[in-house]
């Protein structure tokens, strides 16, 4: 029932003023009360936290190529539809078999990466595809060397968790890394704050 009617007497005759609220803004308003009412309601690792705007971190532990771990973290600003732009640094372990004494076990190299971040969900739902690219730096202080690196990913968004699998392309331009590519398949599982 969203009509008025009024009868006015005017000089002996009626007239019939009908008055209709605008049925439009109140569904608005009264769906928007429910779905934040839903919101409030859901336990907060069913949320999707790439459609909240304002900032956003994450932390990120990754393998690659067998023997190259590394935890990353990432902070930055989501933008409320999809798109996550951040930067972020970490610590990472390259284990490689000693060459000059193959029974003396694994020699370690230390990394540090420093890198922007871009990722753009897809759909504002529980569980939902997402592409990113990271891209950067990464320090062998071990070795003393310098290399940039790209890493393009997809993967899956499940509430707070992110499950990824990429390509990351390596050139060295310092060091002992000068002029060496490397190649590898990295994946990689996040936790967003």
């Amino acid at each position: 029932n969203n009509v008025d009617t009024i009868r006015v007497n005017r000089n002996e005759s009626d007239t019939l003023v009908i008055i209709v609220k605008e049925k439009q803004s109140i569904d608005r308003q009264a769906k928007k009360e429910q779905r934040l009412a839903e919101k409030a309601q859901r336990p907060a690792y069913m949320i999707n936290v790439g459609y909240n705007r304002g900032y956003r971190a994450d932390i990120e532990l990754s393998w690659a190529d067998k023997s190259v771990w590394g935890i990353t973290s990432s902070h930055g600003f989501s933008f409320g539809n999809g798109l996550y732009v951040g930067g972020g640094a970490g610590f990472g372990a390259e284990l490689t078999k000693n060459a000059v004494t193959p029974e003396s076990n694994w020699n370690a190299s230390y990394l540090v990466p420093v890198f922007a971040d871009i990722k753009y969900s897809f759909l504002n739902t529980l569980a939902t595809p997402f592409v990113s690219l990271k891209g950067g730096a990464v320090a062998d202080i071990t070795n003393k060397g310098i290399r940039t690196f790209a890493n393009p990913a997809i993967g899956l968004d499940i509430a707070r968790f992110s499950l990824k699998v990429g390509y990351e392309y390596q050139l060295g331009f310092w060091g002992h890394l000068d002029g060496e590519h490397i190649h590898n398949i990295k994946l990689g599982v996040a936790y967003t704050f």
